[in-house]
C-alpha cells in the first residue's frame, strides 16, 4: 500500500475505529469542559479565574496551548526537509524572558490590566488602545484561523474528507466548551489535552525509532545535514538560521511572550507572580524544548526512513512503503504505517491532533472575547451593567469570534508554500509595530502618547506596504538585509526580515516623536512601567503599606462562620498572623488543602484583627466562604501575599 496525499487507503473497517475514537474524544472533552462552568459566576471568573491557580497548573496547561494542531504538520515537515535545526523556533526564547519575569509580568499583574489594549489605553490614550485592539485582533484571529486550516489539512490527509465540512465541524466543538466554560475550563482542558499530546508524541517516536531498528539506526541513517542544530545561515528564503534569528525569534518571541493574550491570560489566572515566575521558567527550560522533540521528532525520523528505504532498495522489514507525496501529511503518512496500520492506536493520535487544535484554539477564542468585552463592548456600547450582563455578553463575543476565526480558515486553502512559510508570512506582517510598542511602553517611562500612536501606524503600514509593493521592498528591506545576510544573498522573498524592518523603523519614529514632543506627567505612568512597580504593587494591595516579608504556609485550618466580618476578610490567631509574618490589612491567599486542585477552590482576601480562638481556625463570613467555592468538611490552606 502507498501512502498518498489525499488518504492513506484506510479500509473502511479501520476508519469506523478511528471514527469511534475520534468521537468518544469529542465526547468526553466537551463533557470535562462543560464540568467547569459552574465555576465561572461573574466575568472575572470567565476570564481569568479569580487569579486563583497554582504555577504547576498554569505551566501544565500551557503545553497543549503552545502546541497547536499546526505543531505537528508543520514541524514535522520542516522536520524532514531541514532536520534538528526545525527545533529552532521553540527554544529561542530564552533571551526575553528576563525582561518578561521582571518587567512585563509585574506590571501586567499588579496594575489589574486585563487586556493589552487596555494597558495602552491607561499607558497612553485611547487611540493607542483602539490601534493596538486592531492589531491584536488580527494576530489572534491569524492564529485561529490558521489552528482550524491545518486541523482541515490533517484530516483531508487522513480520510480524504474536504476542509470545507471538516472545519467546521472541529469549530463547533471547540467553540461549545469555550463558549460556556471560560478560561477555568480551558485551563483543566488544555491539562488533560497536554497530558495527551505528549502521550500520542510519544508513541509516534517510539514506534518510528522501532520501526528503523533503534536510535542508532536513526542516527546513522540520518544525513549530516540533518543532524546540525542550526540549518544553512541565508541559502533558503523560507527557513534559515540569520533570518530566523532577526525575525522569528526577536520579533515573534517577544510576540508570543508580551502579547498574545491566550498567554496574558493563563499567567493573569495564577494566584500571585512569583507563581507565575515559576511557570515562565518551566515553560522555558522544560515545556519548549521537550515540545519542540514531540513536534519534530517525526520529521526527523521520515527522514531516516527514506534514506535506509532508499539504501535498501525497498520497503523496510514489516513496512509499507512509505512515499510522502506531500510533506504535509508527513506526520500522519509515518505514524500510519510505523503503527502498522493499528487503527485503535492511531485513532488516539490523531485525537491528539484535535487535541492540539482545541487547546490552541480555545485558549485565543477566550482571550479574542476578553479583549471584545473589556475593550469594544464594555467600553463603547454598555459601560454600567450587571456582572451576569456582561457573563452572557462574553459567552456571545466567543460565538461571534469563533465564526470569524471559522470564515478566515478557508482563506488558508490553497496557499503556496510550507506550513511553517504560511505561518510566519502572515505572523510576520502583523506584530512588529505592536511588540515594539508594547516594549518601548513598558521599559521606556519617557516614551509618550504621541509617540505610540504615530511609530505604530507608521510601522505597521510601512510593513504592510512592502509586501505589496516591490519598490517598497527594495528601497526599505533591502537594506537590511545587504547588512545581515550580506550583499548578494537576497531573496526578495523576504518573510521574516519584513518583522526586523518593522520593528526597526517602528523603535525609530516611537523615539525621534517622543524627543521632540513634550514629557507627559509622570502621574500617568505610575504603575505601568518597570520602574514604577512599587507603585503596581500598591495599586493592586489598595494600599500604600507593603509588607513583602517572608511567611510560612499554613495548613490544616478550620473554618468557622462570623457574619459581622465584612466580604473578603479573613481572621486568624495572633500566634497565625505571626508565623506569616501578616498584620491586618495584609493580603492572604485561601485555599483547599488539597494540592491536586491546584487552586481551583481558592480566593484571595485580606487579614482583619486576629481573633483569640484556636490557632488552627479561620473565621469568615458566609459569602467570603461562597466566593472561595470551599466545601464543607475540608481543611484550608493560607498564605500571605504581601
Amino acid at each position: 500500500m502507498e501512502a498518498q496525499v489525499q488518504g492513506l487507503n484506510i479500509a473502511p473497517s479501520a476508519l469506523i475505529i478511528i471514527g469511534m475514537v475520534l468521537l468518544t474524544y469529542f465526547i468526553l472533552i466537551a463533557w470535562f469542559g462543560g464540568f467547569f462552568t459552574k465555576f465561572s459566576k461573574d466575568v472575572n471568573d470567565f476570564f481569568y479565574s479569580g487569579q486563583r491557580f497554582a504555577w504547576w497548573l498554569g505551566a501544565a496547561s500551557m503545553v497543549a496551548t503552545g502546541i497547536g494542531s499546526y505543531s505537528y504538520l508543520k514541524y514535522s515537515q520542516q522536520g524532514v526537509e531541514t532536520g534538528l535545526s526545525s527545533a529552532m523556533t521553540y527554544t529561542n526564547d530564552w533571551f526575553i524572558i528576563p525582561f518578561f519575569m521582571f518587567g512585563w509580568l509585574p506590571i501586567i499583574y499588579f496594575s489589574r490590566v486585563r487586556s493589552i489594549p487596555e494597558y495602552f489605553a491607561r499607558r497612553f490614550n485611547d487611540t493607542a488602545r483602539y490601534i493596538a485592539l486592531v492589531i491584536i485582533l488580527a494576530y489572534m484571529l491569524f492564529y485561529i484561523g490558521y489552528n482550524l486550516f491545518t486541523m482541515g489539512v490533517a484530516l483531508e490527509g487522513l480520510l480524504g474528507i474536504s476542509m470545507y465540512w471538516s472545519i467546521p465541524l472541529t469549530t463547533l466543538i471547540v467553540g461549545g466548551y469555550v463558549t460556556f466554560g471560560g478560561q477555568t475550563a480551558v485551563i483543566f482542558t488544555d491539562l488533560a489535552q497536554g497530558i495527551m499530546l505528549y502521550i500520542a508524541g510519544a508513541i509516534a517516536i517510539i514506534v518510528g525509532i522501532v520501526a528503523l531498528g533503534g536510535l542508532g539506526e536513526w542516527w546513522a541513517w540520518l544525513p549530516v545535514t540533518h543532524r546540525i542544530p542550526f540549518v544553512h545561515l541565508f541559502n533558503d528564503y523560507k527557513f534559515n538560521t540569520a533570518e530566523l534569528f532577526w525575525g522569528e525569534a526577536l520579533a515573534g518571541s517577544i510576540a508570543f511572550t508580551f502579547m498574545n493574550q491566550g498567554f496574558i491570560m493563563r499567567y493573569l489566572a495564577l494566584k500571585s507572580v512569583n507563581e507565575g515566575r515559576k511557570a515562565c521558567i518551566f515553560n522555558v527550560l522544560f515545556t519548549l524544548p521537550f515540545s519542540a522533540i514531540i513536534v519534530g521528532a517525526v520529521g526527523w525520523i521520515a527522514k531516516s526512513l527514506i534514506v535506509k528505504q532508499a539504501a535498501m532498495g525497498g520497503a523496510l522489514e514489516g513496512l509499507n512503503p512509505i512515499h510522502i507525496v506531500n510533506y504535509y501529511h508527513t506526520f500522519l503518512i509515518v505514524v500510519w504505517e510505523c503503527l502498522h496500520q493499528n487503527a485503535l492506536v492511531f485513532g488516539f493520535v490523531v485525537a491528539a491532533l484535535s487535541a492540539a487544535l482545541m487547546s490552541t484554539v480555545d485558549t485565543l477564542i477566550n482571550a479574542c472575547a476578553a479583549v471584545g468585552i473589556y475593550d469594544i463592548y464594555k467600553p463603547l456600547i454598555k459601560k454600567n451593567a450587571s456582572e451576569r450582563h456582561y457573563l452572557i455578553a462574553a459567552r456571545w463575543v466567543s460565538v461571534i469570534f469563533t465564526v470569524v476565526g471559522l470564515i478566515l480558515s478557508f482563506s488558508f486553502i490553497g496557499m503556496e508554500g510550507s506550513l511553517m512559510s504560511i505561518h510566519y508570512k502572515g505572523i510576520m506582517l502583523i506584530i512588529p509595530a505592536l511588540v515594539t510598542t508594547i516594549f518601548l511602553g513598558a521599559f521606556w517611562r519617557r516614551f509618550n502618547s504621541k509617540a505610540a500612536c504615530i511609530s505604530m501606524v507608521v510601522g505597521a503600514v510601512l510593513t504592510f506596504a512592502t509586501e505589496f509593493s516591490p519598490a517598497m521592498t527594495d528601497l526599505l528591506i533591502d537594506p537590511i538585509a545587504n547588512f545581515v545576510l550580506g550583499a548578494g544573498l537576497l531573496s526578495k522573498k523576504y518573510i521574516y526580515m519584513r518583522a526586523l524592518f518593522g520593528m526597526i523603523v517602528t523603535a525609530l519614529v516611537g523615539i525621534v516623536v517622543t524627543l521632540i514632543t513634550a514629557r507627559e506627567s509622570d502621574e500617568k505612568t505610575k504603575g505601568l512601567t518597570i520602574c514604577t512597580l512599587e507603585d503596581a504593587k500598591k495599586i493592586y494591595k489598595g494600599s500604600d503599606r507593603l509588607n513583602e516579608t517572608v511567611g510560612k504556609k499554613i495548613g490544616k485550618m478550620a473554618v468557622e462562620f462570623n457574619d459581622s466580618l465584612k466580604d473578603d476578610v479573613i481572621s486568624v490567631s495572633s500566634k497565625t498572623m505571626d508565623k506569616l509574618k501578616a498584620v491586618a490589612e495584609d493580603m492572604i491567599y485561601v485555599e483547599d488543602q488539597r494540592w491536586w486542585l491546584g487552586g481551583l477552590r481558592s480566593l484571595h482576601t485580606k487579614a482583619a484583627n486576629a481573633h483569640n480562638k484556636a490557632d488552627d481556625i479561620i473565621m469568615m463570613n458566609k459569602k467570603t466562604w461562597e466566593n472561595g467555592l470551599f466545601l464543607d468538611g475540608k481543611k484550608l490552606k493560607i498564605e500571605k501575599i504581601f
